[in-house]
Order: C-alpha cells, then structure tokens, then sequence
C-alpha cells in the first residue's frame, strides 16, 4: 500500500460525494403545515408537501418547506420558502462510501501498473554473468 493512496481516496470520495448530489428523489413530508393566523390551525396546501432528496446512495440533502402568510392576506399572498436540511451523519457515511470505492479502485489500479511493470522487464537469469563452458563453445 503506498501512502498517496489515502489522501487522494479521500479527495475522490468528496469529489463523488459532490458529483451524486445531482441524483434526487421526491420526498413526501409528514406535517408540513404551518400555523397561519390567530387561532393557529394547521394550515397544509393540497396535494400534501413535497421536498427533493439529493445524494447517493445516501440521500444527505434536503430542505423543509414552509409557508408563510400575513394575518388578514388572501392565500394568493402565501410565500413559499425551505430551508436546507443536511444531515451530518448522511454525509459523513456517503463521503467515507466513496472514499472507499475510490481508494479500492486506486489500489487496484496500482497493482496492475506494478504488475505490468514485472512483466515488462527481462527476466532474471541466474548465471548470465558467467562466461560459457569451452564445451558450450563450441556447440
């Protein structure tokens, strides 16, 4: 195993984990209503509330929407934000996945360029430095 191996795993696996976060899914999310006006009721838009998942093959990244309207305001006024979610955890396991597919890939690759280096050179003759036998001379 050579040193660089590790660091440039670790680059890689980031460098992926970033890559994957191109890859969503739709989320369905359970109570995403928000208080609205005085008697505070539960307010949830129909068809339910729906966020984007990104990452793979752990999905880290995500966000909560809200909605937010003033006291008094046709619903046509309702503003509609998210704020990200990112889950530590997530992310921490989805790097240490591709740091490791990176670092085996890169192992292997290593192992096949000191192989096909061996294959390449002479191989090594036992006696080749001894001059031949008179015997052998005169064949």
């Amino acid at each position: 195993m050579a040193w660089w191996m590790i660091p440039w795993g670790l680059l890689a696996g980031i460098i992926l984990t970033l890559l994957f976060l191109g890859s969503m899914n739709w989320k369905p999310l359970a109570d995403c209503g928000q208080q609205t006006s005085p008697p505070y009721s539960l307010y949830s838009p129909p068809g339910g509330c729906f966020t984007i998942d990104e990452g793979y093959p752990v999905r880290f990244l995500s966000s909560e929407p809200s909605i937010e309207q003033n006291p008094g305001a046709s619903s046509r006024d309702a503003g509609v934000s998210g704020v990200p979610v990112i889950s530590k955890g997530g992310l921490a396991e989805d790097w240490l996945i591709w740091s490791m597919v990176s670092y085996l890939v890169l192992y292997i690759a290593s192992a096949a360029l000191r192989a096909g280096r061996q294959r390449g050179r002479a191989p090594l003759q036992i006696g080749a430095a001894i001059p031949p036998s008179p015997e052998r001379r005169e064949k």
